[in-house]
């Protein structure tokens, strides 16, 4: 079995929403992996294909303990350290890993590999924001929503109350708590 070739018709049938076809097709790999597992170099292989549809499954945790198996048959396999980076840069939140095997072992085996750098720049940033997260102004986030989650129409207040207040205490401004509000005429183009 082509193990590349059939990871890749999973990753394009996912990518098309043909989600029960790419788990079957991944849980496939996955039964005749293990059917294959004989205890000899070979499976290397098997461990990191087995890691790597449990990736495209989301099961990241196990895809780790398969990336770990190769590696205690090979401590150098290059595209195991690279899965497992990746899976803690990307998908586990855990850029301290990620950058200690990027600087520790990937990039020493490969100096100058362009997605290397890139990855290591990406958890050294995701670290700086960790350790200092960025300040936010007057409360207000991104998006309309507040330090509480509450809906905050963008200025940082609570807006989604209906009883004159905000939920700090405060009354509705009255130039933006009318929920009757409409553009006024003059804004926009005219056509």
């Amino acid at each position: 079995m082509d193990y590349e070739a059939a990871l890749n018709q999973s990753l394009d049938l996912l990518a098309d929403g043909e989600e029960r076809k790419a788990e079957r097709t991944l849980q496939g790999i996955i039964d005749h992996l293990k059917s294959r597992l004989d205890g000899t170099r070979d499976d290397i292989d098997r461990f990191y294909y087995w890691g790597r549809a449990l990736t495209a499954m989301e099961e990241y945790e196990q895809a780790l303990l398969k990336f770990e198996k190769v590696l205690n048959l090979d401590p150098d396999h290059e595209p195991s350290l690279w899965e497992t980076a990746s899976i803690f840069l990307h998908d586990l939140d855990n850029p301290e890993s990620a950058q200690s095997l990027l600087s520790g072992k990937l990039l020493p085996k490969s100096p100058g590999n362009p997605l290397y750098e890139e990855a290591l720049k990406a958890a050294e940033f995701l670290l700086r924001l960790k350790k200092s997260p960025p300040p936010e102004a007057g409360g207000a986030r991104p998006g309309g929503k507040g330090v509480s989650g509450a809906d905050t129409g963008g200025r940082g207040r609570d807006v989604s109350r209906t009883d004159g207040e905000t939920a700090d205490g405060g009354a509705e401004d009255p130039e933006y708590g009318d929920d009757d509000w409409a553009p006024d005429e003059d804004m926009g183009p005219k056509l």
